[in-house]
C-alpha cells in the first residue's frame, strides 16, 4: 500500500488527548522517581520543603487521574492511533498502584512510634510498650 494524495485522509493520526495523557505520565513517573530518591537518601528535608513534597505528591495524584480520563477518551477515539494514549493510562495507572502498595506495605509492618521517643524505635515490632526516654523526667 502506497500513500498516495487519495488515502492520505484514511490515516490515523496521533490525537493531543493521547499525547497529553502520556506527557503527564511521564512527567508523573519523573518527579515520583525524585521523590523517592529524596526520601531514600536518609535526610531529613526542612519543613518547608516537606510540605512542598506533599503538595507536589498530591498534585501528580490529581494530574494522574486528568491522565487516565484523557488516555481513556482518547483510547476509545476511532480515528486516531493508540500508540500514546494507552502509554498514557499505562503511566499513569502505575503511580497511585505504586502508592497503594507501599501504603499497605507500610500499614502491614506495625511501625512503633511514641512522641517521647527520640526516635522511632522498630520496624515490625510485635509490641508498642517502650520504655519512656530516661533523659525526659
Amino acid at each position: 500500500m502506497t500513500i498516495t494524495t487519495e488515502n492520505q485522509a484514511d490515516l490515523p493520526v496521533h490525537r493531543r488527548r493521547g499525547m497529553a495523557s502520556s506527557i503527564i505520565g511521564a512527567t508523573s513517573i519523573i518527579l515520583t522517581l525524585l521523590l523517592f530518591g529524596m526520601v531514600l537518601s536518609g535526610t531529613a528535608p526542612p519543613r518547608p520543603v516537606a510540605i512542598a513534597f506533599q503538595v507536589i505528591n498530591s498534585g501528580m495524584l490529581c494530574a494522574n487521574l486528568i491522565g487516565i480520563a484523557l488516555g481513556f477518551f482518547g483510547a476509545k477515539d476511532r480515528s486516531s492511533r493508540k500508540l500514546y494514549p494507552l502509554l498514557g493510562l499505562t503511566l499513569n495507572v502505575t503511580v497511585p498502584i505504586v502508592f497503594v502498595a507501599l501504603a499497605l506495605i507500610g500499614l502491614s509492618m506495625k511501625s512503633c512510634w511514641h512522641p517521647g521517643l527520640a526516635r522511632n524505635i522498630g520496624i515490625a515490632e510485635l509490641s508498642c510498650d517502650f520504655v519512656e526516654r530516661s533523659d525526659k523526667q
